[in-house]
């Protein structure tokens, strides 16, 4: 049973960090749009 957690988690550790990645991309990516929105208008 243990030895099933650490394997669960040195393959969940790659999936958070791909995961947090994602939502810290997506987090800039509407910070530079609502600055562009705000340069143009």
């Amino acid at each position: 049973m243990y030895t099933m957690t650490i394997i669960d988690l040195t393959r969940l550790i790659p999936l958070v960090i791909l995961w947090g990645l994602g939502v810290y991309t997506l987090i800039l990516l509407i910070k530079a749009l609502k600055i562009y929105i705000k340069k143009n208008s």
